[in-house]
């Protein structure tokens, strides 16, 4: 793909996550999205199989974005803590400048709640989330800096955590996301840290 095309499907990805953040999947259509990015429908085609594709490119491109914002800050880690830690606090501080990207993918996932139908791609990343979240946990108890506790459940716990938090400010931007990411790194601290230190 020359660098001319990835520019192009980049700008149709931004595209439809303005049009998605503001009308919703019922009303993101082809033309909008076309209109949004000042291209013509034909464009698009061009591009991409239809809407399915493009919300498939644009979940696979908000990931490598927040991956690519976090991963230095999880990188410096010194510890299995000091990841998880830098994990809660990199997802909700990229959302929180990102508002558009997270109101996008929402509306996806939503849309296919209760139709037992999610694309893979939406089930594929919240698995990968929680090998992520169950690896360092179980690296953590290895290590001994961790206690007893599952870490599957554990795992299920943190990532529902920054969900319920996401959602929340999703419904309500006045939500405070600094101070939901310090008390979250705090509660968890005290949940897994041998001897309870935050």
């Amino acid at each position: 793909m020359s660098f001319i095309e990835e520019q192009r499907r980049r700008q149709i990805i931004d595209a439809t996550i303005s049009v998605l953040a503001r009308h919703g999947v019922a009303q993101t259509s082809l033309s909008r999205i076309a209109a949004e990015a000042g291209i013509s429908k034909s464009v698009i085609s061009y591009h991409f199989d239809g809407k399915a594709e493009i919300f498939r490119q644009l979940f696979a491109t908000i990931g490598a974005r927040i991956e690519a914002a976090i991963l230095p800050e999880i990188e410096r880690a010194e510890d299995s803590w000091g990841r998880i830690a830098a994990y809660i606090g990199g997802q909700l501080a990229y959302m929180e400048a990102h508002r558009a990207e997270l109101l996008a993918i929402a509306h996806i996932a939503l849309s296919h709640v209760g139709t037992g139908a999610a694309p893979d791609y939406i089930a594929r990343v919240e698995i990968e989330e929680h090998e992520l979240l169950r690896d360092w946990l179980k690296e953590g108890q290895a290590d001994g800096s961790f206690t007893a506790f599952d870490a599957d459940v554990m795992a299920t716990t943190i990532a529902g955590a920054i969900e319920g938090t996401l959602s929340r400010w999703a419904n309500d931007p006045r939500t405070d996301l600094d101070l939901f990411a310090a008390e979250l790194i705090a509660l968890f601290g005290h949940a897994v840290r041998a001897g309870g230190h935050g």
